[in-house]
């Protein structure tokens, strides 16, 4: 190390007397910047040596010097920039500043064979997995990847399902089996849930054979109702107080039993993992740093309003299959619009929406309605009939408790 100071020293000292000497010695001062600028180690120990050290002084002038050196020639005025010049541990000279990981990629023909075979095998493993992963949508048609098991799937809901009802009961907010509302929940629920899973609809539906389906009513202003999967559905009584049929409720347990159907918390996690993948590797290999907060806004919200609005669409031919007015199904999502914009809701931008609006979801619903009517009749439901003034009176109760 002294000796390469001192081959510094006097690399500088030759600088200075070229500048003095004038533009033809211009090459003594490159060399003895580049000399300055290739040995970083030397610049460390420049800076702790003080500003009273000689080296450090000769050393600082010929870093000036070569980050911007000035020649006349012609009347005009010329400026050279020397570029900083280090070795990778594979032995390529770059020139520049090292710069981010990524530029290897960009400069390095090694990096660029490496990360082309990278992309080559992940991109093969990702295709056949992709394609043996396939499942067909019930009723849609759609086709979708899961990487999910049904049992694992179903361990995670009943999990989910025993964890919120575990906090209710702490919280004194779970309504008893024996309550009417709990009642009213059940027993529509577990028609709906009798057409969801009878095989009609065609495509994937292995998870849905000996479903355990069960329905919990939960005391709270919230109007939401969720499911999670293995047929495990949650109703909050702020949502029961909107309801006014047998009709609307089915709506609301038909669109959460066609989440089940499609397997839409499956394809979420499946999504999740394949996108977390993608970003590991495009650190590993290109060294892009991927921030998770943007791929909510960009890929899993859009595919959170898609899944909602295939639910609609597929809740409304389930529960018209169960003998309940499809129409029931437009007037729940009036309301739910209404109460919507009563809270300010409906200022949400589209694209930070995890549902879409209420006044999209009742077209898309509306499309539907032909079908929907036509199955409704073809299983003779109009002979079926519905306890509606028994439904209301069960609602009339739960308003007074």
């Amino acid at each position: 190390m002294i000796l390469l100071r001192r081959r510094l020293d006097q690399a500088a000292g030759r600088a200075l007397a070229a500048s003095a000497a004038g533009p033809r010695s211009a090459a003594a001062t490159r060399d003895a910047a580049q000399l300055a600028l290739a040995n970083p180690g030397y610049r460390s120990t420049m800076n702790r040596a003080g500003a009273g050290s000689s080296s450090s002084i000769w050393a600082a002038w010929a870093q000036r010097q070569a980050q911007r050196q000035h020649t006349s020639g012609g009347g005009r005025s010329q400026w050279t920039q020397v570029r900083q010049q280090w070795t990778d541990r594979s032995g390529y000279q770059h020139f520049g500043g090292r710069g981010r990981p990524y530029a290897a990629v960009l400069y390095s023909q090694d990096a660029q064979r490496r990360a082309l075979r990278w992309l080559v095998v992940v991109g093969g493993a990702a295709a056949v997995v992709w394609v043996t992963s396939r499942q067909e949508v019930p009723y849609t048609g759609r086709m979708h990847a899961i990487l999910v098991d049904p049992d694992s799937e179903h361990e995670l809901g009943q999990q989910t399902f025993q964890q919120v009802l575990a906090e209710a009961r702490m919280q004194g907010t779970l309504l008893p089996a024996w309550h009417p509302a709990t009642v009213a929940v059940r027993r529509v629920g577990m028609r709906v849930a009798k057409a969801a899973t009878d095989g009609y609809g065609g495509g994937f539906q292995r998870h849905l054979q000996d479903m355990n389906w069960e329905f919990a009513v939960i005391n709270s202003p919230q109007v939401n109702a969720f499911v999670v999967p293995g047929g495990k559905v949650v109703v909050y009584t702020g949502l029961l107080r909107m309801v006014r049929s047998e009709d609307e409720l089915a709506a609301v347990l038909a669109h959460e039993s066609a989440h089940v159907v499609a397997r839409h918390a499956a394809e979420r996690i499946t999504q999740m993992g394949a996108l977390e993948v993608a970003r590991m590797l495009a650190y590993w290999v290109f060294g892009l740093p991927i921030p998770a907060g943007p791929l909510s806004a960009i890929f899993f919200l859009p595919n959170s309003r898609k899944a909602e609005t295939e639910a609609d669409v597929i809740g409304i031919q389930i529960m018209a299959r169960a003998c309940y007015n499809p129409g029931g199904m437009v007037t729940m999502f009036e309301k739910m619009g209404r109460e919507e914009a009563r809270e300010g809701g409906d200022r949400v931008p589209k694209f930070l929406r995890t549902h879409p609006h209420s006044s999209d979801r009742i077209k898309a619903i509306q499309k539907m309605m032909p079908t929907a009517e036509g199955l409704y009749e073809t299983n003779g439901c109009e002979a079926a009939g519905g306890a509606l003034a028994r439904f209301r009176a069960v609602v009339q109760r739960l308003d007074g408790d």
